[in-house]
């Protein structure tokens, strides 16, 4: 009797373990994008679907923020990413401190 209901509180921690892994891993949330970054995959879409769509307006969140855009077509894109990640980390240099860079490039 006792061996079984170890077994079976085990069975459900295990089971409670993978439905919360399998959660965070698949569940999404929408984040921001910018303007550039909307009309730039705005741009490729109309490219490789071959959209007749000449216009385009932003999907706004609260507060402003672009988390998307739909297209004339009525094509809709969001940009989601899952729950349990980070914003990107900024991991480059800043160029225009470095000799290798002129700052007339810029």
């Amino acid at each position: 009797m006792i061996d079984t209901l170890l077994i079976l509180i085990a069975v459900i921690w295990v089971s409670f373990a993978g439905y919360a892994v399998w959660y965070l891993t698949s569940a999404k949330r929408n984040v921001p994008i910018t303007f550039d970054d909307a009309k730039a995959l705005w741009k490729i879409h109309k490219k490789n679907v071959k959209c007749r769509g000449h216009k385009w307006r932003p999907i706004s969140r609260r507060g402003g923020k672009i988390s998307g855009f739909e297209c004339e077509c009525g094509y809709k894109y969001n940009q989601k990413r899952p729950i349990v990640s980070s914003m990107p980390k900024n991991s480059h240099r800043d160029h225009r401190n470095h000799p290798g860079f002129p700052v007339t490039t810029y």
